[in-house]
């Protein structure tokens, strides 16, 4: 056994339903279980040195080259939790800190961790059935325009709380592979419309009522926490990534709507997560604490092998309006959302049908092209129907959004640059180059005779060899005449410069592009440089960006 990684769960996560500790560790085969028994047994007898009743928890992993070793600890002292379970796979591996030097050295580090007061105070918050928040920068109670945020160490005792103060706000969890950020903007500006002031959290930062006051990844339980925190914010929705899923679990033990867009292969391997059915288990804990309802994608097979799995009441949408699965959620007396084969988005309840918007009036679906987008539609409406939205506001949004590129930078943005077509778009795995196909097809469709497709494309160092090649396929398939491989500096992730860039070349060519057409950029604005310098009036020049998704790289004009 050897340790990989040593983590704090601050929330619900895949292994326990609270707040734990948790390490990744490599399994030597034929000798696993022996390790993992020793691991238990250490584990057990420290916390019962400290005082605490452990019960360990083991998630073997797919391949067998390893686990996940976890056990629930309090809130407060996670970091002390985190040092048990490292000497207790010490122990496993043969280390020789003895029990009682051990747990001397970890009462020590839990008393100096812990935080009673505020213990006390989010107790007294769980039997008012209130929201809380804490980490290092405090306790709070209550959620946005109704939060109350105090120092950890100076909370103040629950007979002193001005609870009548305190409560939730609207919130909504949205995750999955594909369409995360461009529903939670178009949910956001759906609440918007009923005259909420809403805070969003996206891979792009955090957004309140259309004001980014924190740029970059914002996917993550910190940022979320962060937002919620705020006094200027009464509605929220909370983009929540896989990685933070993993590495420190849900901010929250309950939304009132939680979506789930889709589940597909991107980032297995990570974590401990090699399967798609385990990727679906991480994104399902989103939907397991939604209250109203959960929102799910009916195109993502993972998703519809796990119907009537959740406590929520189920409401299915599909871009297909042949969908099965929606056929028989109607036929049970479900609520669905879906595209008519007349091009129109519809809520179904049972036998009712209703009729929202015409995907001509919806500029984000591109009349109809952009079927992922579609789905993101039609995942939003459900979810802001869950929040009381009504349709005349629905219909409003859906006719407004798109329509500028600050309504959802970064996704299939398009721009007239001396002449070249240039669509900008974040698409980077399997899934997403799939939806592209058809509005790069459509693109190059309408440019001129002898017009040329260029493409630039570039990848984290954390995918595959085998998931290199398959994007590289994928892109091929849509026939460009010249491709713009770049490095991803700040995403090496373990890769040597330039390793991923000639993975991606050796792909294009043995896919037939040809190899003076296949040329090199340092990184993103490189790339974007070079293929404007190249490019001709006429052209479509489609950039799948990675990093910068603003549109910033492009020049005015």
């Amino acid at each position: 056994m050897e340790l990989l990684d040593s983590r704090r769960l601050t929330g619900k996560n895949l292994l326990v339903p609270g707040s734990a500790a948790v390490a990744d560790v490599a399994l030597t085969p034929g000798e696993d279980e022996a390790a993992l028994t020793r691991w238990r047994t250490a584990v057990v007898e420290l916390g019962a040195a400290l005082g605490w009743a452990i019960v360990p928890v083991v998630r073997i992993w797919h391949d067998r080259l390893g686990a996940s070793l976890a056990f629930a600890a309090p809130t407060d002292t996670l970091y002390a939790a985190t040092e048990i379970n490292e000497w207790a796979i010490a122990q496993a591996c043969g280390g020789s800190e003895a029990l009682v030097d051990a747990s001397t050295r970890i009462a020590a580090a839990i008393a100096g961790e812990r935080r009673p007061r505020a213990m006390a105070l989010i107790e007294a918050a769980r039997a008012r059935g209130l929201p809380w928040l804490f980490d290092e920068d405090g306790v709070t109670i209550g959620l946005g325009a109704r939060s109350r945020t105090w120092p950890s160490a100076e909370a103040p005792d629950p007979s002193d709380v001005a609870w009548s103060e305190l409560g939730t706000i609207p919130l909504v969890a949205v995750t999955g592979t594909n369409g995360k950020t461009t529903t939670v903007r178009l949910l956001a500006r759906m609440l918007a419309t009923t005259g909420a002031h809403p805070g969003y959290t996206s891979t792009d930062g955090i957004v309140v009522a259309d004001e980014t006051v924190e740029g970059g990844d914002c996917t993550g339980p910190g940022a979320a926490r962060r937002l919620l925190r705020r006094g200027d914010v009464d509605a929220a929705v909370l983009e929540t990534a896989r990685g933070g899923l993993l590495r420190r679990g849900l901010v929250l033990d309950a939304t009132d709507v939680s979506v789930v867009t889709n589940v597909s292969d991107d980032h297995l391997g990570q974590w401990g997560i090699q399967t798609i059915e385990e990727l679906a288990d991480v994104k399902c804990t989103v939907a397991s604490i939604a209250d109203r309802r959960v929102v799910l994608g009916a195109d993502s097979s993972p998703l519809w092998r796990r119907r009537g799995s959740f406590c929520a009441p189920e409401v299915w949408f599909s871009a297909d309006f042949n969908s099965q699965l929606i056929r028989e959620h109607l036929a049970s007396g479900g609520e669905a959302w879906w595209a008519s084969e007349h091009g129109e988005i519809v809520r179904g309840v049972g036998p009712r049908r209703n009729v929202i918007a015409s995907l001509a009036a919806i500029p984000l679906t591109i009349g109809g092209i952009a079927r992922h987008n579609v789905a993101n539609v039609l995942g939003a409406c459900a979810a802001a129907r869950g929040l009381g939205v009504g349709d005349e506001h629905l219909r409003t949004c859906l006719q407004e959004f798109g329509r500028k590129p600050d309504d959802n930078p970064g996704r299939n943005e398009q721009f007239n640059v001396s002449g070249v077509t240039v669509l900008l778009d974040f698409a980077h795995n399997l899934d997403g180059l799939a939806l592209e196909a058809p509005i790069v097809a459509a693109l190059r469709a309408r440019a001129p005779t002898g017009a040329r497709l260029i493409i630039s494309f570039g990848m984290a160092g954390d995918r595959s060899d085998e998931m290199l090649v398959r994007l590289a396929d994928a892109i091929a398939a849509m026939g460009p005449d010249r491709v713009i491989v770049r490095e991803q500096p700040e995403y090496l992730r373990g890769r040597a410069p330039g390793e991923v860039p000639r993975i991606l070349h050796r792909a294009f060519a043995a896919r037939g592009v040809a190899d003076d057409a296949i040329v090199h950029a340092d990184d993103e604005p490189s790339a974007v440089r070079v293929g404007l310098a190249d490019a001709r009036a006429g052209d479509v020049f489609v950039v799948f960006a990675h990093t910068d998704r603003s549109g910033n790289l492009l020049p005015s004009g």
